[in-house]
């Protein structure tokens, strides 16, 4: 947890009505209705609870929770609005990030507490506007009492008119390919994308290359070097393989997380090439991680496990697939994901009044500093990526 957090003692008072001095805003309205901090682990309340919720996210899920609590060895806390009968009305999980000792153009680098960290989307969970509302309340309360900066992102155009004191902004679209009952009714773009998805796919096929879920962490280990590889090429910090092991752990026996390997098999011998992370939750699937050597570019790899995931996706209840923001200086993900028929949606962040805000614009960076940035990672050996992408993530 990050210095100078509130200590127990002071949430505790907090949490049972007692006078506590950090806190201006009531936790209470007239009609009992207050925050408290939940365990999600043991809280019996909250699996319920986020599957009853349309706007719930895995993201939200206790394995994601967990699995961002091993990778940067931080404590997620949990707020929730409860009702006088115990029930719960809305659930806001926040973590600590110690930030970094330099800023990044106009981003927030600093401490903050944030929904959540290395997280695209996890805000407030609730259908009620009086509850988000005391949510935010305390968060703001929490952040200013404990000289952190708040930040919650979301998809969700929160009403705040009822918050004294926070703000939004708008961020980079995430884009969306939604998902028919029936597998006929699929639309990837335009006819000249669908022809080159068609040849990308056959093209792989011809190759050799068979997809196929993964069965074990050795596999998942064996996965990562491509990864590294990925965003080594992409001039992207990489996640740490304790994350991802942590991720299989507490997401894939439950159903919530599948690695697709891609496979080129020839006379009975196999050759990983690729692969690729999905989660699943209600309603939706999540497209996260993904990754393929240099070498392997021209299978098109990634194109067959796309089309197959989204193939087998229909007729299972998804509706949507998600494929992910991208950076502005990516403009070739754009490409990827919109050949797909993928609509942008619109995300937010929200902050304190008077905090550095982050936005698009502003985290761009001069061409100059991006050139520069490219040729010096993309030399770097893997391992040494890793364990910068490792010391990067443990701050942001």
């Amino acid at each position: 947890m990050a210095t100078n957090s509130v200590p127990s003692a002071a949430i505790n008072s907090q949490m049972d009505g007692r006078d506590c001095p950090w806190a201006k805003t009531p936790h209470r309205a007239a009609d009992g209705t207050k925050i408290v901090e939940i365990d999600y682990l043991n809280d019996a309340r909250y699996k319920p609870f986020l599957a009853s919720q349309s706007h719930a996210l895995i993201f939200h899920h206790p394995g994601w929770l967990n699995a961002l609590a091993a990778e940067s060895r931080t404590k997620c806390v949990v707020l929730a609005c409860e009702n006088a009968a115990g029930d719960l009305l809305g659930i806001l999980p926040l973590m600590y990030t110690r930030g970094l000792p330099f800023n990044i153009g106009a981003q927030q680098t600093g401490r903050r507490l944030t929904s959540l960290p290395r997280t695209p989307d996890a805000g407030l969970v609730s259908s009620d506007d009086d509850a988000n509302a005391m949510l935010l309340r305390f968060a703001l309360a929490k952040a200013s009492a404990e000289w952190v900066r708040l930040q919650i992102k979301s998809t969700l155009n929160l009403r705040t008119e009822k918050v004294e004191g926070i703000v939004h902004t708008n961020w980079r679209p995430t884009y969306r390919v939604e998902i028919p009952e029936r597998r006929e009714r699929l639309q990837f773009g335009d006819a000249h994308n669908r022809h080159n998805l068609r040849w990308g796919v056959k093209k792989a096929e011809k190759g050799g290359v068979r997809v196929r879920p993964a069965e074990s962490e050795a596999e998942l280990c064996a996965w990562y070097p491509r990864y590294l590889a990925t965003m080594r090429r992409n001039v992207v910090p990489p996640r740490s393989l304790r994350f991802f092991l942590a991720m299989w752990r507490e997401l894939a026996p439950q159903g919530l997380m599948q690695l697709q390997l891609a496979e080129q098999v020839d006379d009975n011998q196999r050759r990983l090439v690729a692969g690729s992370i999905f989660l699943k939750f209600g309603e939706r699937m999540w497209y996260v991680f993904t990754g393929v050597a240099d070498r392997d570019l021209p299978l098109h790899p990634n194109d067959l496990i796309l089309w197959n995931a989204i193939h087998e996706a229909c007729g299972t209840g998804i509706r949507w697939i998600d494929l992910g923001e991208v950076p502005e200086e990516h403009p070739e993900l754009v490409r990827f994901k919109t050949k797909w028929g993928a609509q942008p949606i619109e995300q937010y962040r929200y902050y304190a009044v008077g905090a550095p805000q982050e936005s698009a614009a502003a985290a761009k960076v001069t061409a100059q500093t991006v050139g520069l940035l490219r040729r010096c990672w993309r030399h770097l050996p893997l391992g040494v990526t890793a364990r910068l992408g490792d010391l990067i993530y443990s701050r942001l």
